[in-house]
């Protein structure tokens, strides 16, 4: 059986996350982004927003990764929000996995983890943007009991996708899943 481990990311990981954050994206968003952001999208695009988390971390912020044996599996990315239509919620602003690894838990012991951080660091509730049209992401947080609280458009820097807010009004029942 293979091994799950959760770890908080190190700035020696940003090569191996900004590489896997790109795979993965453009795999999500094939059906749903336009040309011109898969085309902007790259991995030093990438390594440099990375940097930026590292070097100038939000409030409450976590990185965390997921490995399979060893092999990077997937990732989160947690803090406070600098979107308004989030309010006091805190962000959960990546929860991806690799689309060798969909499937096994490894999205919700990310999101669990990442939930039991953010709680520690004094939120109450959490949300997330999912970009319409994700109905696999949709489907996945609506099991997780995450209700619809909200839309948006977002800014960019790849393009204004249309975004729907999925809320955890109680953030300790993301801590509790197991």
């Amino acid at each position: 059986m293979p091994e799950l481990s959760l770890r908080f990311a190190k700035p020696a990981d940003i090569d191996a996350l900004a590489a896997l954050h790109v795979a993965i994206w453009r795999d999500t968003y094939r059906d749903l982004a336009p040309a011109e952001a898969f085309s902007a999208l790259d991995v030093p695009r990438r390594k440099i927003f990375w940097q930026e988390k590292f070097e100038n971390p939000a409030a409450g912020q976590c990185i965390l990764l997921a490995e399979v044996d060893g092999q990077l599996a997937g990732f989160t990315l947690a803090s406070s929000s600098s979107n308004p239509e989030f309010g006091e919620m805190a962000e959960i602003k990546f929860l991806y996995v690799s689309g060798d690894f969909k499937r096994q838990g490894i999205g919700k012991r990310l999101i669990n983890e990442a939930s039991r951080h953010l709680a520690v660091a004094g939120y109450r509730s959490a949300g997330l943007g999912v970009v319409e049209g994700n109905e696999p992401a949709v489907r996945f947080y609506r099991a997780l009991g995450g209700k619809e609280a909200g839309r948006y458009t977002d800014a960019g820097p790849l393009w204004r996708s249309r975004n729907i807010i999925y809320a955890w009004p109680d953030i300790t029942l993301l801590t509790a899943m197991s």
